[in-house]
């Protein structure tokens, strides 16, 4: 899943939302009369047009967009920081500004002449489209004295670091995208993206399930016999819970709520499964060897047709 957001001061998007905001690029010419390539495809559909219409639009139509390249991380969270939620201070190796030329390529006092591809307008056209120059990126200025240390680039290598927000409910393989925090753009290009894929740790208590959490539990068998009360731990901390009688391993006790919450569904938890281990013991002593021995001798009686030949606690304490 991909999450849109950033530093503490940056909204975060829920698990799976995207930006898909789309303009038409052709909003621009969408009279017939106003686009002289739109109109030629529709006299001439077929192949070519569709493929000359496509070119041509893309070159001339629209402004150089240049960015700088996106960086792609990993980060280790914890089993409660996944859970939770938690802003990680993510340190990672990019590029940089140059501090000599503060990203420009060149000095301040460096001499700047007019761009021989657009005669220092910025632009170059071909009717009806204009685009951004791309010997000058816009500026209509070339300059040939480049900053010697990061020679003409505008950056250097470096670190950056970047406060990030991770939402409540991720897990491994999720990634969070921080706009604009990867690569630096020099020469005024705009940075890149920062993608960091997160790799959550198993928990000794919890294992989850997408939004639920499952625990196991050790109760003794006089426990489970009788029933009772006993502590669990939760992802908000230890609760008490009622152990019904009789019960059998491996039955479940749900919490509602208990579980996790997911980034794309605020407000709504999962449940947390409690499952008990009941715990036999493999030695007691006299007086509880008597008690269980009148036990298995009371329950032989009430249940001969079963328990006669076949009360493994009775036959154990026997031999024993």
């Amino acid at each position: 899943m991909l999450f849109s957001g950033g530093s503490a001061a940056n909204s975060t998007r829920g698990r799976g939302e995207f930006d898909g905001s789309y303009q038409d690029p052709f909003s621009r010419f969408n009279k017939q009369n106003d686009d002289p390539f739109a109109q030629f495809y529709r006299q001439n559909d077929g192949p070519f047009s569709n493929q000359f219409y496509k070119v041509f639009s893309e070159v001339f139509q629209h402004d150089v967009d240049v960015h700088a390249s996106d960086i792609e991380i990993e980060l280790n969270l914890s089993f409660g920081e996944a859970a939770k939620g938690c802003t990680k201070e993510v340190p990672f190796s990019a590029k940089n500004l140059c501090y000599s030329c503060d990203g420009r390529g060149y000095l301040a006092n460096a001499r700047k002449y007019v761009c021989p591809s657009c005669k220092g307008a910025g632009k170059v056209s071909m009717y009806p489209f204009t685009s951004i120059c791309t010997t000058c990126r816009g500026f209509g200025k070339v300059i040939k004295d480049h900053c010697l240390t990061c020679k003409g680039a505008g950056v250097v290598d470096g670190m950056k670091y970047a406060n990030v927000i991770i939402p409540a409910g991720v897990d491994s393989g999720d990634t969070i995208h921080v706009r604009e925090a990867g690569n630096s753009g020099g020469r005024g290009a705009i940075p890149g993206s920062l993608y960091i894929k997160l790799r959550v740790a198993s928990d000794p208590v919890f294992v989850r399930d997408g939004a639920d959490v499952h625990v196991d539990k050790k109760i003794s068998f006089t426990q489970a016999m009788l029933g009772g009360k006993i502590e669990v731990p939760t992802l908000d901390g230890k609760t008490e819970i009622k152990i019904p009688k009789g019960v059998q391993p491996g039955q479940v006790v749900v919490l509602r709520g208990k579980g996790l919450e997911l980034p794309n569904q605020a407000g709504y938890f999962g449940d947390q499964h409690v499952r008990f281990k009941i715990h036999f013991p493999l030695k007691v002593n006299e007086r509880q060897r008597a008690l269980l021995e009148d036990f298995a001798a009371e329950e032989a009686t009430k249940e001969q047709s079963f328990f006669a030949t076949g009360n493994w606690l009775y036959e154990q304490l026997s031999t024993g």
